[in-house]
């Protein structure tokens, strides 16, 4: 028996003993690799910039045309514009031309954001007014050349329920227009629009060979579908980037925002006239309606710019609500407002070409009345304003007060 446990022992300590021995072999084989990253194929400074060139040129060309409607029956049958198509590789035009399903997207009807692009218009960027057009270099397919492009385009776009009222939509999905279109519900947007670009290289004679819209769907139906925007987005309508020497990157945007700006602060720059008194009697003109108010406020010279030749705003019918009087700075227990002081004006998110509106932000160094005793603290507000153009000048439609707090005393 004694001999029996002995064995039965030895057995389970070469059975251990093997284990050990075992275990660091399974742990180097479950070790993985370390991920072998694929070096991106070099082109040709020479040869990058020609296809940069070659792209920029054809997109600007793409994206000068007045309507999306030209394109319309090209994207249904698959024939391409002749303006174009110099730009195609051979192959791409012997193939692939009159076929729907060809590699070369146009621009087309694209709902975002409840609005329904019909056309657009190149952004053009600096002083020389060169198109904002964007290619990168990303790798190769066999002998061609692959490239990232982004398009920095403003479009005209209705509200999709007009839009609708003024389009018949197609079985393919396309949408051939009925109606002339309204220019009243017409706005603008600034879209980033990008494709995936296949250059043939022949012996440095670049052409396209595929043209296609980012995150595409398959089927010409699906690719048409107006909802089918995830190759487009919608970006700030200004952008107010700089450059090194303190310029506008965007001139023209950077002109039109600081008009406008020029406006808000003007505005609230107006408003310490209004102390304690005035207030009291505002109150009474308020009550009494627009004659008086307006009298009032144009003698205070609220309404008009600091040389007072134009003005800022416009009272009429809908003044109390377009300007509500607890709006204004000046509160219940402040005696005077001294000074305003970092005047802050930035675009709203929705801000478009017409619906202009702006969040607006100062300081102003308050004199609160305290019992009998006087003491000064600085406070900040936040408003939202709304300007216009519909009287052929810029003035503000509207102004919100969204909240107003102590900064210190």
């Amino acid at each position: 028996m004694r001999k029996i446990f002995c064995v039965f022992v030895s057995l389970i300590l070469l059975l251990a003993a093997a284990g050990c021995k075992k275990q660091p072999e399974n742990n180097a084989a479950t070790q993985q690799a370390p991920p072998q990253t694929v070096p991106v194929a070099a082109i040709s400074p020479e040869v990058d910039e020609a296809a940069k060139k070659l792209l920029t040129e054809y997109f600007s060309l793409l994206y000068t045309a007045p309507s999306v409607d030209v394109y319309t029956e090209s994207s249904r049958t698959g024939k391409l514009p002749d303006s174009i198509t110099q730009f195609i590789s051979g192959r791409t035009l012997q193939e692939g031309n009159g076929n729907p399903e060809i590699g070369i997207h146009l621009p087309r009807h694209i709902s975002i954001n409840g609005m329904s692009i019909t056309g657009y218009d190149l952004v053009l960027v600096g002083e020389q007014g060169v198109p904002d057009i964007t290619s990168g270099f990303v790798g190769m397919n066999g002998e061609n050349l692959l490239y990232f492009c982004k398009i920095l385009t403003k479009v005209n776009a209705l509200p999709d329920d007009i839009f609708l009222e003024c389009y018949e939509q197609q079985d393919d999905n396309s949408f051939i227009r009925r109606k002339e279109l309204p220019n009243a519900p017409m706005d603008g947007m600034r879209v980033e629009v990008r494709y995936d670009v296949e250059l043939e290289n022949n012996s440095g004679d670049l052409k396209i060979y595929r043209a296609i819209e980012s995150n595409f769907k398959p089927g010409l139906k699906n690719r048409l579908f107006i909802l089918n925007n995830e190759s487009i987005t919608r970006l700030p309508y200004l952008d107010l980037t700089k450059t090194s020497d303190d310029t506008y990157l965007y001139p023209e945007e950077g002109e039109l925002y600081e008009k406008e700006k020029a406006v808000i602060e003007n505005y609230f720059m107006n408003l310490p006239v209004l102390d304690r008194e005035r207030m009291n009697l505002l109150s009474h003109k308020w009550d009494q309606g627009l004659q008086g108010v307006k009298e009032y406020w144009d003698t205070l010279k609220i309404t008009k710019n600091s040389e007072g030749t134009a003005d800022l705003i416009r009272l009429d019918q809908n003044f109390a609500v377009n300007y509500p009087y607890d709006s204004l700075p000046l509160r219940f227990d402040m005696e005077k407002i001294k000074g305003i002081q970092n005047v802050v004006v930035t675009p709203h998110p929705a801000y478009s070409e017409k619906i202009k509106w702006y969040f607006a932000s100062f300081e102003a160094q308050v004199q609160k009345t305290n019992g009998i005793t006087d003491e000064d603290y600085i406070y900040r507000y936040d408003y939202l304003v709304k300007l216009s153009t519909e009287f052929g000048s810029v003035i503000i439609e509207k102004v919100k007060l969204n909240e107003y707090h102590i900064v210190h005393q």
